[in-house]
């Protein structure tokens, strides 16, 4: 088993995306600020997760993850958000050319409120949300482990909730930049399917991540919101 301490080939696609939204931040021309009520936008975002709770899962190492988002403006203050990501923890104490992987690919959907302290380009935000979070333990980078004496793969999908805190920096130029820190708990009980250790694995990870969105609309540009 194999230690995978380099970034993984599903990361090479979100980071290009966000590598990419951020120079168009830096680089595009200003335009004239416009609400964006209404209007949706597309983005990625890279950082750490680490699981907290959950037996072997809880004594992972900080390792990435990588999420895509998107995101509808109801208001000025408050939008929904769709994300899917996948992230993965290296478990300690095994060899230093061994390793087993505890992966997750959370798919949720959120409520988000922001508002606007002072006159500049920072909205603070918060939000919270639920979805389902796909929960697997491989013995290398492509194959599963197994319980149950190899009866069982060790992979299952659980409903989870979670808590967000952040804040998002808005160009005139209908791109933003986030950053953001989030707690996950996943309610992944499942003793029908895993009657030892495995079936207790309630766990929970947080994270925090460093992102980029294009704000769309039919209409243009669709940059940041009027000062209030």
């Amino acid at each position: 088993m194999k230690r995978f301490g380099s970034l993984p080939v599903p990361w090479v696609p979100v980071s290009a995306l966000l590598a990419a939204l951020v120079g168009l931040a830096l680089l595009a021309p200003m335009t004239e600020a416009a609400d964006i009520v209404g209007r949706g936008s597309v983005g990625g975002s890279v950082g750490g997760m680490k699981f907290l709770t959950g037996d072997d899962f809880g004594n992972g190492n900080v390792r990435f993850i990588g999420q895509a988002v998107f995101k509808y403006n109801f208001t000025k203050h408050l939008a929904g958000e769709l994300e899917s990501g996948w992230g993965w923890n290296a478990y300690p104490g095994q060899t230093s050319d061994t390793d087993t992987l505890a992966t997750v690919i959370p798919t949720t959907f959120g409520l988000e409120y922001r508002w606007h302290p002072g006159s500049g380009p920072i909205w603070p935000h918060v939000g919270a949300g639920a979805g389902l979070y796909a929960l697997g333990v491989k013995d290398t980078y492509r194959t599963w482990a197994y319980a149950d004496s190899g009866k069982a793969r060790l992979t299952w999908t659980s409903p989870g909730i979670y808590l967000k805190a952040g804040a998002e920096y808005l160009f005139p130029n209908a791109v933003s930049i986030n950053l953001d820190f989030l707690y996950h708990s996943i309610f992944s009980k499942d003793v029908s399917r895993f009657p030892d250790k495995w079936g207790n694995q309630n766990t929970s990870f947080a994270e925090v991540r460093l992102g980029a969105s294009y704000y769309f609309t039919l209409k243009g540009y669709s940059p940041a919101p009027d000062k209030e």
